[in-house]
């Protein structure tokens, strides 16, 4: 009983760790870049900032609005 269970065990070490190396990467792999040519005027500059502050709030609130949902059945007042 305990050589089979020995075994089986080993047999599913060994397929979990060859599933997992089926998944890397070569290291001499090229990777994809992002391309940094493109370059912005002020005005798109400030218009993308713009963007991602807005996104970056919405995020932040609907976090918080989350935490303040979560936090009604934990916190009784002081």
């Amino acid at each position: 009983m305990r050589v089979t269970t020995v075994a089986a065990l080993i047999a599913v070490l060994a397929l979990t760790s060859a599933a997992a190396a089926q998944g890397k990467i070569a290291p001499d792999a090229p990777s994809p870049k992002a391309s940094l040519l493109q370059s912005y005027s002020a005005d798109e500059a400030a218009a993308l900032a713009a963007k991602v502050r807005q996104k970056a709030e919405i995020v932040e609130r609907t976090r918080d609005r989350k935490m303040r949902e979560i936090s009604k059945g934990i916190c009784t007042g002081c």
